[in-house]
């Protein structure tokens, strides 16, 4: 799930609640904006929340071995922020053709508590 907003739009939150839907029993962490990844167990199985805006090169996508977490290990991958690097949207899909990928699109309300809320499946 490719969470994409800007700034304070609500995409660490809304990954929280889907964390919580999704049965994460302990409580789950802010974005792992300075640790790029937080992984979460769950009866659906592993949970990986990822957050790619400080990362500066697709050099360092590759060295924190972030491809893992779609291509060698089943998991649920929730990641922020993918839209600043191209190489998730052309190569996120699964080779394998088991993932399905959604772009929920966050966008600030008509006030400080309400969020505009769109979701695509862009990789079935």
């Amino acid at each position: 799930m490719l969470l994409e907003g800007s700034l304070g739009a609500g995409k660490s939150t809304f990954a929280r609640a889907v964390l919580v839907s999704l049965g994460v029993e302990q409580a789950p962490e802010g974005s792992p904006t300075f640790a790029l990844a937080h992984e979460y167990s769950a009866p659906v199985g592993t949970i990986v929340h990822l957050d790619l805006y400080r990362l500066r090169s697709e050099d360092e996508i590759e060295v924190a071995g972030l491809h893992s977490y779609f291509w060698e290990r089943e998991t649920v991958t929730l990641v922020e922020w993918a839209s600043l690097w191209p190489i998730f949207e052309r190569e996120i899909a699964s080779p394998n053709g088991r993932a399905k990928v959604y772009r929920v699109t966050l966008k600030h309300g008509t006030s400080d508590d309400v969020r505009d809320l769109q979701i695509d499946l862009i990789s079935d």
